[in-house]
């Protein structure tokens, strides 16, 4: 029931991530700035196409990458690929809040507006470490698991 449950706002992720992709793409200028000097200064840039088509091939090989490694890979123990299935698109859902925050964050960087970035950096770092809590969150279920059976 709990991996049906992912399954379906996982999905809902999806579609909203790309929601948000398609959206950033619409208020992106002809070049995006992707990389600033120590002055504020563009130094890299790259065209609208180039970010959206990179950007969607990214968000389509994490997901769907990861849902098709929760689909295939067969366990001894169905509690485990309860674990590991649930595990795998969970971590789907945090890639795309983390891609959500990329996009948004480049998005400001790419406005027009004055805007100061530190009051938005930090989100960066949150979902950063999401990331990384995922991570460290598997081998600790699992150790649970196996020391509570």
């Amino acid at each position: 029931m709990i991996t049906r449950l992912i399954k379906a706002v996982w999905f809902v992720s999806l579609i909203v991530s790309l929601g948000v992709l398609l959206y950033v793409y619409a208020s992106l200028p002809q070049d995006v700035i992707y990389k600033l000097d120590e002055f504020g200064n563009p130094a890299g840039e790259f065209s609208r196409e180039t970010f959206f088509y990179l950007s969607l091939l990214i968000l389509v090989v994490a997901n769907f990458s990861l849902y098709t490694v929760s689909r295939s890979l067969q366990y001894r123990d169905e509690s485990i690929k309860q674990i590991m299935t649930s595990w795998q698109l969970s971590f789907a859902m945090v890639l795309n809040f983390f891609f959500g925050v990329i996009w948004n964050f480049l998005s400001l960087v790419n406005g027009g507006e004055h805007y100061e970035y530190t009051h938005s950096g930090y989100l960066i770092y949150v979902a950063l470490g999401v990331i990384a809590l995922w991570v460290i969150a598997l081998p600790v279920i699992l150790l649970v698991k196996k020391f509570s059976s």
